[in-house]
């Protein structure tokens, strides 16, 4: 049952058992009031007609007086009056006897009720008649107009309390729906929002009592569960970024490893192929057709061997020779020697640096492969009569992927972005951008190992790449490098 319900039935209960205690006492005290009005009335009708009575017996006989109560007694009245003589009885055997004689003899008067069918009011009150012996006049009335009036008060207070009970049950519902039950409503809709994860709506309880109080509470609440789910939801991606980035880094080492294994191990043979090629091509002896084959052998010779100095690029131990390197100038170098590649392919180049402050301590040689591998994949993945944009900017407010934003940062970055308008890259491909080995390039086109060897480059020189793609629309590279210590 709601709780306006059973207000309802407690409020109607507390106001009949009030009403009926009410009708109860209001009863009783009437019905006392009625009978004391009664044994006054009775006391000095019996004293009037004691003292006529006596002045006829004493004037006319005894016969005389008892005619005059005849008399008085013959209306058709409730109340009847007769004359007890001192050895006669009362007209109900269930009158006191000894109470009546005690009146006989001058001891006050008596008054009795008797209940039944037909209940009545008896007093008793004695008559001096001179030398006769004392007698008693009897008044009897009966007590059905009593009764009556009982009844109607009953039936009147009855009434009363079914018409304040109606109202009251109206009136206490209405309050309880409207102070009570819409707002426990508004409130149990809330929490199942909050149960389901929807922590975006606030109640507005327009009340200033406790259930609006509960409302602010639950909105407060649901504020903190959704800053601290939002807070929740960053630290995971943090996470997930950081065991992506610690999977990516753990990748790197062991393919290193490998490389630098295998492209030890190759680059002698290589060098012995290579030779015996270029001497087989300048040997006046050989046929056209051996020497365009030693060529051929020749040229992949020297391909495999690019390939294997950037395996050693990608798996170099030594620590890069840093200095303090112009990045405007560095960039506009690399873009010069680009050029010609880009002119090949129908692709522009334009380079443009917004801020004074370009110059970082880093390896200038291993900064220009990473522009020259951004540079060259941008130029590949563009069409005919693009353009492909090099810019340079300060990113004070920078900061690495999973860093705790709350962090103080000790300095800022330097950013270098490379904007093409290829054909963009998926999100499948996006996550396996840096991988070494992995290219959507056709077979002879690139080895995969371009963005791995940028990415370690610049890892080793405490900044970060980002790349943001969408199919069709091209990609951007941003390269994030800290500015030194007293910038």
């Amino acid at each position: 049952m709601r709780i306006s319900g059973k207000l309802t039935l407690g409020m109607i209960a507390g106001i009949m058992a009030i009403l009926a205690i009410s009708s109860y006492l209001t009863v009783n005290r009437e019905i006392r009031l009625f009978e004391t009005d009664m044994a006054r009335d009775h006391e000095t009708f019996a004293r009037a007609v004691a003292l006529s009575m006596a002045r006829v017996w004493r004037a006319d006989g005894r016969a005389h007086a008892l005619g005059l109560l005849e008399q008085l007694d013959a209306g058709e009245g409730a109340v009847h009056i007769r004359f007890v003589p001192k050895d006669g009885t009362a007209a109900d055997p269930r009158i006191d006897q000894a109470a009546l004689e005690r009146v006989r003899h001058g001891d006050g008067s008596l008054h009795d009720k008797l209940e039944g069918p037909d209940p009545k009011f008896y007093s008793y009150a004695a008559v001096h008649l001179g030398d006769e012996a004392r007698g008693v006049l009897e008044i009897s009335e009966s007590l059905k107009p009593r009764d009556a009036y009982v009844r109607t008060t009953v039936l009147r207070a009855a009434f009363t309390a079914l018409i304040l009970a109606l109202v009251c049950a109206a009136l206490t519902f209405a309050l309880g729906s409207s102070i009570v039950g819409r707002p426990v409503r508004a409130l149990v809709e809330q929490a199942r929002r909050i149960g389901a994860g929807d922590l975006g709506l606030r109640l507005d309880l327009r009340q200033h009592d406790e259930i609006a109080e509960l409302g602010r509470e639950m909105n407060a609440m649901s504020s903190k569960l959704s800053d601290a789910n939002a807070r929740l939801v960053a630290e995971t991606a943090a996470r997930v970024h950081a065991m992506q980035q610690l999977r990516h880094a753990e990748r790197l080492v062991t393919v290193g490893k490998l490389a630098s294994g295998i492209a030890h191990e190759l680059g002698t043979p290589l060098n012995v192929v290579s030779g015996r090629a270029k001497m087989i091509t300048q040997n006046p002896e050989a046929g056209d057709s051996i020497r365009n084959n030693a060529r051929i052998v020749m040229e992949q010779s020297v391909r495999m061997t690019q390939i294997i100095r950037q395996l050693l690029d990608f798996a170099r131990a030594g620590k890069p020779n840093k200095s303090l390197v112009d990045l405007k100038h560095l960039a506009a170098s690399t873009l010069s020697l680009l050029r010609p590649i880009a002119d090949k392919r129908r692709v522009s180049l334009h380079f443009e640096s917004s801020d004074p402050v370009s110059e970082v301590v880093a390896d200038a040689t291993q900064l220009q492969q990473v522009l020259t591998n951004l540079i060259v994949n941008a130029v590949q993945a563009s069409p005919e009569s693009s353009t492909v944009e090099v810019g340079l900017r300060a990113a004070p407010g920078a900061m690495k992927p999973g860093a705790d934003a709350t962090g103080a940062r000790s300095r800022g970055f330097v950013c270098i972005t490379i904007t093409d308008q290829g054909t963009g890259m998926g999100e499948d491909t996006l996550e396996r951008v840096f991988e070494p080995f992995f290219t959507t390039k056709d077979v002879g086109e690139g080895t995969g190992l371009g963005l791995a060897v940028a990415y370690g480059i610049v890892q080793e020189h405490g900044g970060f790449i980002t790349v943001e793609s969408k199919l069709a629309e091209g990609s951007r590279f941003e390269v994030y490098l800290p500015l030194p210590e007293s910038q």
